[in-house]
């Protein structure tokens, strides 16, 4: 499934396997639960990505602005870590 939205404050949620979102607006939050998803948020947005650690599901979140996580770049979850998705 491929999401896209722009619009200041957009609110974005997907499931699914490979799932990739993108919301370029300013301040958007994104939520995505499935293996495989890659998110991309624009200024000041958030996202959540879920991962399964062998035995149960979690969650990682990345604040644009924040350790490293830039805007307009695509992001997958790696062994539990946000890294830049190529």
């Amino acid at each position: 499934a491929r999401i896209g939205s722009s619009g200041y404050a957009a609110q974005i949620g997907s499931s699914g396997y490979a799932a990739q979102i993108v919301a370029t607006g300013e301040n958007a939050t994104i939520v995505c639960a499935g293996s495989n998803a890659r998110v991309k948020a624009g200024k000041d947005g958030c996202f959540a990505l879920t991962w399964h650690d062998g035995n149960r599901n979690r969650i990682v979140v990345g604040y644009v602005g924040e350790d490293g996580i830039k805007a307009d770049t695509w992001y997958r979850v790696d062994g539990g870590k946000l890294v830049e998705a190529t």
